[in-house]
């Protein structure tokens, strides 16, 4: 059988090892390399909020350091470069630390191992300039004695853009508003403060998923808050999380604002609004029986309500407060001191008037000579607690 010989080279294939489609190994090696890469790689960061496109899709970075930010976006402009960058030969690949593709010298067939790391760069100013070394080796034959093993300069611009969502977010835009009302009274500054802290919570966590969930504005009422949101999304989880925290209802309504000019479909804007319930701490409330209740605590789930006369706690859910009629009641508020306390009735004198009266002992331990805040409803007495007590 007569001796073969390499078709590029004229080695023969005793000299240059078993030929591989008519190649010696080193010319096949040459004539079809595994790294197609380009040697330059345009992308763009958002020069108000950082973020970048991965895939085809802008998603907020996990730096905000300037120049970790700009490595970040430059390593994934690198790395979906490098998805389309081997040749048909090349059935999958994997991303290692240089000093592990240093050591690597066994590779099944059809796969790549591949590393980079940057070998120069300024980020000074923009564009910034980032150059890579990608190294890789390979195995696109089975009668390769050695793999392949290729390194490529690769050179990274990374320009300022302003994404999308900035664009919208810088032009005034909003979705929907997210109206927290509450009933038939104005939020408290209390209230206020804890909606806001809440919004703001809840915004960061909502942002991780919704890039458009951002608030636009924040307009104080008299009456409540505004919030004018970039997604109609965003604004119903808002709601719905107010709602757990304190209570209340949820309602939508929409309005017509204009015409999509690319799909010419009507569009809406939506107000989400959300009214917390009336009852605050404090409050005097009386159910469909006649009990006489303070308000301790509002909440999601219903109320801790104290029952003056036994003064037992006890919480309700908002359904159950709806059954029994739970609600506000007119009371008038004073302040006596206990004078002497029976086996079944407390004597007090009303500090203002030094009137003394009687009433029913309550289940709770009295001291004779302090002072309490008592409350009056339909004419019966109740005691609230000590003077000196928090409201």
């Amino acid at each position: 059988m007569s001796e073969r010989f390499c078709y590029r080279c004229g080695i023969s294939e005793r000299e240059g090892g078993p030929l591989i489609e008519g190649l010696c190994q080193v010319c096949y090696r040459k004539e079809n390399p595994v790294l197609l890469i380009e040697n330059e790689i345009n992308t763009e960061l958002c020069q108000n909020c950082g973020s970048y496109k991965r895939r085809g899709v802008w998603v907020d970075p996990q730096s905000y350091e300037l120049e970790e930010l700009i490595f970040e976006v430059a390593e994934n402009a690198l790395l979906e470069a490098l998805e389309d960058s081997f040749s048909d030969k090349i059935r999958e690949y994997e991303v290692v630390p240089p000093e592990e593709l240093e050591e690597t010298e066994e590779i099944p067939l059809g796969r790549a191992v591949v590393a980079f790391e940057p070998v120069g760069y300024h980020i000074e100013y923009f564009p910034a300039i980032i150059t890579y070394e990608v190294r890789v080796k390979a195995r696109t034959h089975e009668l390769q004695k050695e793999l392949h093993d290729e390194r490529k300069r690769v050179t990274v611009y990374v320009r300022q853009t302003v994404c999308p969502r900035c664009q919208k977010f810088l032009g005034g835009y909003f979705e929907a508003i997210l109206q927290v009302r509450a009933e038939d009274r104005p939020l408290t500054e209390e209230e206020r403060e804890a909606i806001g802290k809440l919004v703001e919570e809840k915004v960061d966590e909502i942002m991780r998923r919704d890039r458009m969930g951002f608030i636009q504005d924040t307009i104080e009422k008299e009456e409540g808050l505004d919030f004018y949101m970039g997604s109609t999304s965003a604004a119903r989880k808002l709601a719905q999380a107010i709602k757990e925290r304190f209570g209340g209802k949820i309602s939508e309504a929409y309005e017509l604002v204009g015409m999509d000019r690319q799909t010419s479909r009507e569009v809406y804007r939506t107000s989400v609004s959300v009214r917390i319930p009336k009852f605050q701490r404090g409050d005097i409330v009386t159910d469909r029986r006649g009990t006489v209740y303070e308000v301790e605590r509002v909440d999601g789930k219903g109320m801790t309500l104290r029952n003056l006369s036994t003064g037992k706690s006890e919480h309700k859910d908002w359904k159950t407060l709806g059954r029994e009629g739970v609600n506000t009641v007119e009371h008038e508020e004073s302040e006596a001191m206990v004078t002497s306390i029976g086996r079944d009735e407390v004597q007090l004198m009303d500090m203002e008037s030094y009137e003394t009266y009687e009433i029913e002992k309550p289940g709770v331990e009295l001291t004779e000579g302090d002072v309490y805040r008592v409350v009056s409803v339909k004419g019966k007495r109740y005691i609230r607690g000590r003077k000196e007590e928090e409201k």
